[in-house]
């Protein structure tokens, strides 16, 4: 029988931001410490429309493939025939299933001016490339200079305990609210649609654009 402990929310926080940073092949030494340093910033990653009738929420894991295949395959599409136009307004939202897609979630929360999302690109782009690395933090650390980060912003990001707090009630509001179980899930107004086919969440798209 498996046994969990019991931990406080502070301290579960404090675990699971430690556990990343092992999982990255990162320094965990003085996280608390170095942890005040960095800055306290949670960026919500919004595309399109801000008045559109319609909102699309994105739920999405960086190391989930599927989530890769939409991203690169059927989000340009999207983005042209929906995004672009003002028809919807686009919300991308992290639903980490491990410690690598949650340290690169914190990179791309941490990312300078509106860099964050072209990160998330990048990473599911060259998802492949990263993920199979013995050290998952050396391409992530050069994905995130390439948006303007330091290698000490990096560091202090993969640190940050408010920008991994965020994540984490993000994805258990989309758990206990909303019943997201799996990664790619979409809102769609109210309706939830699963997986990452495109024609299924473009007919949901158009119902609610009637």
């Amino acid at each position: 029988m498996k046994i969990i402990a019991k931990t406080t929310r502070r301290s579960a926080t404090f675990l699971a931001g430690a556990s990343l940073l092992w999982a990255l092949g990162a320094p965990t030494v003085a996280f608390a410490a170095d942890a005040a340093k960095a800055p306290a910033v949670y960026k919500e990653f919004v595309q399109g429309n801000v008045n559109a009738k319609v909102i699309v929420i994105e739920y999405a894991s960086l190391t989930c493939p599927h989530c890769a295949q939409f991203q690169t395959v059927d989000f340009p599409r999207l983005k042209q025939e929906y995004i672009d136009t003002g028809k919807i307004k686009f919300v991308y939202r992290d639903f980490p299933l491990d410690g690598l897609a949650t340290g690169a979630a914190l990179l791309a929360r941490c990312a300078p001016s509106d860099r964050g999302k072209t990160m998330i690109d990048l990473m599911f782009k060259n998802q492949n490339e990263w993920m199979r690395s013995e050290k998952p933090l050396d391409p992530l650390r050069g994905y995130a200079q390439l948006a303007g980060m330091s290698s000490e912003d990096v560091d202090a990001c993969l640190k940050n305990q408010v920008i991994l707090k965020e994540i984490q009630d993000v994805q258990e509001k989309a758990v206990t609210l909303y019943k997201v179980q799996s990664t790619p899930s979409f809102f769609v107004g109210e309706e939830l649609v699963q997986g990452n086919d495109y024609e299924t969440l473009k007919k949901a798209i158009d119902k609610q654009l009637k």
